[in-house]
Parts: C-alpha cells; sequence; structure tokens
C-alpha cells in the first residue's frame, strides 16, 4: 500500500464524509468538508487508493505561525500500515510549518494516536475533562 500524499478537493470530499461517518461519533458533513476546502487557512490532505476512495486523511488549520491538527482519520481496514504517520510526517516537514506552534486534541482512551503522536514529539499540556462527553481531551503541543 504505496499511495502518495496528496492534496484533496473537492473530488474528494464524499469520500473524506465517507470515512469520517466510519471512524467518528459525531462527524463532520460534506458540506462542513466543502466550506472547509474553501478556507484558505485550512489544508486537507489525504492519500487514496487507484480508483480515489480516500483510505486516509488529515486536517488541519494554520494561521500564521499555528497549527492545529482539527482531524486524522484512517479507514478500519487500513489502520496499522502506517498512513497516518506518512500524513504527519509529510504535513510535518512543509516549510510554512517550520516555526509554528502545532498542537491537536486526542481523546484520553485513543491510546494509539497518542503514542503516534509521541514519535513526533507531542507532549501532553492539558487536559479537557468530559470535552467529548464520555471522554476527557488530551490537548498535545509539538516540542
Amino acid at each position: 500500500m504505496d499511495y502518495p500524499v496528496i492534496k484533496l478537493e473537492k473530488k474528494h470530499i464524499k469520500s473524506v464524509a465517507e470515512l469520517e461517518k466510519i471512524c467518528f461519533p459525531c462527524p463532520w458533513s460534506e458540506e462542513q468538508f466543502c466550506s472547509a476546502l474553501e478556507d484558505q487557512f485550512i489544508e486537507l490532505l489525504g492519500i487514496c487508493t487507484e480508483n480515489e476512495e480516500v483510505i486516509s486523511y488529515l486536517l488541519c488549520s494554520i494561521i500564521g505561525d499555528y497549527a492545529e491538527i482539527l482531524n486524522i482519520a484512517t479507514h478500519p481496514d487500513c489502520r496499522q500500515k502506517g498512513l497516518a504517520k506518512k500524513l504527519l510526517e509529510f504535513w510535518l516537514s512543509l516549510p510554512h510549518l517550520n516555526h509554528a506552534q502545532i498542537v491537536l486534541e486526542v481523546r484520553a482512551k485513543n491510546i494509539p494516536a497518542q503514542n503516534l503522536y509521541a514519535q513526533f514529539g507531542f507532549k501532553q499540556i492539558h487536559i479537557r475533562k468530559n470535552y467529548y462527553g464520555d471522554d476527557d481531551a488530551l490537548v498535545m503541543e509539538k516540542q
């Protein structure tokens, strides 16, 4: 599974929204992704199969020297294959992130995601109690 990381476009939104529904209990809609794609401060990267099905994506916001990872998801059938790691590695290597403060929120129960972020130098800086209703959010920052 050696698909490249690409900048996702409007033609990918339906596939991104379908993946979002599979991965998250409160998914973004197609309309929300379309609006995000039109925002100059939003980046949407992904990995697609040869028939343009999005199997992993990263959604982030970058304003000046502040960046926030909003969502990262990988299709359950494609997990443990390094796709999220590949996306993060690609995104973090972009020149406009060289001096940015980078933060994210992750479910306290999502240990695999926390371990992935730790590989890239993210450290927990705060806890938001009951942020997800059924779980706390750990705020992590790239050190």
